[in-house]
């Protein structure tokens, strides 16, 4: 084929993904409209009858994002697969978001109203999983979502996004609720981030994308990179503490941007911490092959793909080094001139160490710090590289400890006394389950909290007047909805009517 032929042929596929592009945003505008009529309350029955069968493919899905990307293991991809599906939904099942609220104390009466066309976009060390927690998410709130697949994982999204409206559809949501761009290409997904056609853009993968999103001219909810330290002091329960960061090291091979990414021990507990990694599958590289492993896993100065979401075998076998079988974490110590750079403000974001940046890998950082001070010196380092407003964790008997290493970095989630990897994103903590990390004015994101489907509604707010006024006369409703079935405007009217009567009875 020649050179010109070749480039048509490019630029016919490209074309033709535009198209797509502008046809599935025309579909799902069609389908967002006929949604909004659903109450909150069916919405989220549809919601619970996709998620038990996305649930019922959680292990089929997972193996074949594992084989199609290279990526991770199958038993923690089912388990994203389930927290993307079943727990999110029971998260939310009792709290049917948007419709018609009262405040009573500020006398305001607030409407819900849906985004409308959500435009998706999914990575690909959590393929599925991120497309089955962001269809959830729409269904509960009654949007309509696009999906705009990462290229390496095309396949698996799209047999799932293609069931999962299938599902829908059975249990009641509008025909074309749930999308998926068959062929995507950096022009089409930028089609579908700029339509006039999209309400909101729900950013997950690379900087670049994330930043793509926010320039879009949309409304967009986006997620920067993590880059976890994880602080154990001389009160921490040390057996437990080694068991939980090497088991959230190991989770999925270390993909989870959440996974922690430097252990800093107390200096009174480091000897012992060391021997009880040890214990855990933690292997220490000496300093000859810790230069090894780093000019494989950075060469350039940039990580590796290959390394990401491998097994420590495999890791060993790419940068050359003869593991033990059972290592299950690959540590890397940070030299005592590192650290030293790593805690002086003047350094840029070049100087981080490799072993200080994140790795999305089985690989770790380990640091001896002198105290709680030390331990913030290296993790405000960490942030030069990575991880603004995104987790960090510590290990300590001392909740006044907690607090104080919390409070003096910018890390918005702070997971005390367990596993970082899944604690961020709700298991094990209070914190909301999700797969969408926001990170806040300090990770340039437009949301601190964890995603959830109420972040995909606006409230309208009908304000009373507040303290002595005229009182309220009764009046027939006036307008009604532009559009919607019958029965959903008078379902509208009738709650309408009873908060006004509740109103009327106040004054």
């Amino acid at each position: 084929m020649t050179p010109d032929r070749m480039d048509r042929d490019r630029m016919d596929r490209d074309l033709q993904a535009l198209q797509s592009s502008r046809d599935l945003l025309r579909r799902a505008r069609a389908a967002a409209e006929a949604f909004r009529q659903v109450s909150p309350a069916a919405a989220m029955k549809i919601a619970g009858k996709v998620a038990e069968a996305a649930a019922g493919r959680a292990r089929r899905y997972a193996e074949w994002a594992v084989e199609e990307t290279g990526f991770g293991r199958v038993e923690d991809k089912i388990d994203k697969n389930l927290s993307g599906s079943i727990r999110v939904y029971e998260e939310y099942r009792d709290r049917p978001v948007g419709g018609i609220r009262q405040d009573r104390e500020r006398n305001i009466v607030e409407i819900g109203r849906p985004a409308g066309v959500i435009v998706g976009l999914s990575n690909s060390t959590s393929p599925v999983g991120t497309v089955y927690f962001k269809a959830m998410l729409a269904l509960m709130s009654r949007n309509a979502i696009v999906f705009s697949p990462h290229p390496a994982a095309l396949a698996c999204t799209g047999d799932a996004a293609r069931f999962l409206e299938e599902s829908a559809r059975r249990a009641g949501a509008p025909k074309d609720a749930i999308q998926i761009l068959a062929e995507p290409s950096l022009e089409a997904t930028n089609a579908l981030m700029r339509s006039d056609e999209t309400d909101l853009v729900i950013a997950t993968g690379g900087g670049p994308m994330v930043r793509a999103a926010y320039s879009s001219g949309n409304p967009a909810l986006g997620v920067g990179p993590g880059n976890t330290p994880v602080y154990v002091d001389r009160t921490a329960d040390l057996a437990f503490a080694a068991e939980k960061i090497v088991e959230g090291k190991q989770y999925d091979y270390g993909t989870p941007c959440s996974a922690p990414s430097v252990v800093l021990a107390d200096k009174p507990v480091g000897r012992e911490l060391r021997g009880l990694f040890e214990r855990e599958g933690a292997y220490f590289c000496s300093d000859e092959e810790l230069a090894t492993l780093e000019a494989a896993a950075f060469p350039g100065g940039r990580l590796n793909p290959a390394i990401i979401g491998q097994p420590a075998g495999r890791v060993a076998q790419i940068a050359g080094l003869s593991l033990p079988p059972e290592t299950r974490a690959i540590v890397g110590l940070l030299k005592d001139a590192a650290q030293d750079a790593a805690q002086d403000a003047a350094q840029d974001a070049g100087s981080v160490p490799p072993m200080a940046r994140e790795k999305l890998s089985v690989l770790l950082g380990a640091a001896v710090v002198d105290g709680v001070e030390g331990a913030i010196g290296i993790a405000r380092c960490m942030l030069r590289s990575a991880g603004s407003g995104h987790t960090a964790a510590i290990f300590t008997g001392d909740p006044e400890q907690a607090v104080l290493f919390g409070a003096a970095l910018d890390y918005y989630r702070i997971v005390v006394n367990g596993d970082p990897t899944n604690g961020a994103v709700g298991r094990g903590t209070g914190l909301p389950v999700t797969f969408t990390i926001g990170t806040g004015f300090a990770g340039k994101s437009s949301i601190d909290h964890n995603l959830g489907p109420e972040d995909l509604i606006d409230w309208k707010r009908v304000a009373f007047p507040s303290g002595e006024a005229p009182a309220a006369k009764p009046v027939a409703p006036q307008a009604e909805p532009a559009r919607g079935t019958e029965a959903a405007v008078q379902s509208l009217k009738a709650e309408v009517r009873r908060i006004v009567a509740e109103e009327l009875a106040r004054n």
